[in-house]
């Protein structure tokens, strides 16, 4: 029995520290960037698109809906699910275009 307890012990160790770890906090990391979005942020979707976030539109029953502009004139709707993370926070996108 001891012998088997000290097969399986390190094997639930490297699966937790190799696999789950890093996904856990993917997804910590994900819910703190939807969390924190804001009007003018630079997001990229889970399709692979680059976006602005252009209005967040809160509802009392159903998922955060975002208005995204892809492209000049280009707004899509999405939940904030399709927000596969922060590409530039608001504040730095200003700050990188008065440098360019």
């Amino acid at each position: 029995m001891s012998e088997f307890l000290l097969f399986v012990v390190p094997v639930i160790a490297a699966f937790y520290f190799i696999l789950l770890r890093p996904v856990i906090a993917q997804q910590r990391r994900r819910k703190r960037d939807v969390s924190a979005l804001s009007v003018g942020d630079e997001v990229v979707t889970t399709g692979g698109f680059y976006a602005v976030v252009r209005e967040i539109r809160t509802q009392e029953h159903g998922p955060l809906e975002l208005i995204l502009e892809a492209a000049p004139g280009v707004q899509l709707r999405a939940t904030a699910d399709a927000v596969a993370y922060v590409s530039t926070p608001a504040g730095e996108s200003a700050r990188q275009a008065r440098v360019s």
